[in-house]
Parts: C-alpha cells; structure tokens; sequence
C-alpha cells in the first residue's frame, strides 16, 4: 500500500514552534519543505531560534 510505503519513508517529526507532528521527507530528499522559498533573513533566525524542522503552517507563516 503506498500510504504504509510513504509512512517507512517520511520521519514522523513534532513542530518546535506549536508542538503539531507532521511528515518529513528531508532525509530522502522529498519534502514539502524543499518547495517553500525563504528569505535569506527568515532562515537566518529560523535557524538560529529552532534545531530541527517547523511544520507547514508555522515555516509559511514565519515567511509572511
């Protein structure tokens, strides 16, 4: 079945910013993250402020 495939695949991750779990394909090289486009500034503080990822709706929002 091709959602128990993708659940082997992505990382089952907690956002550090409001606690939501989520999807993360980063370390296969497939994530949604990849097609949202930072700042160079954004990032700068996201990686200062956070260790690990952010969920959709908190990097969208950082970004505005």
């Amino acid at each position: 079945m091709v959602v128990e495939e993708t659940e082997k695949i992505f990382d089952k991750i907690i956002c550090e910013s409001c606690g939501k779990d989520f999807s993360c394909g980063a370390n296969v090289g497939k994530c949604w993250c990849f097609e949202v486009e930072l700042k160079a500034e954004t990032l700068a503080e996201l990686r200062e402020d956070f260790k690990s990822c952010l969920c959709e709706d908190c990097l969208v929002r950082t970004n505005e």
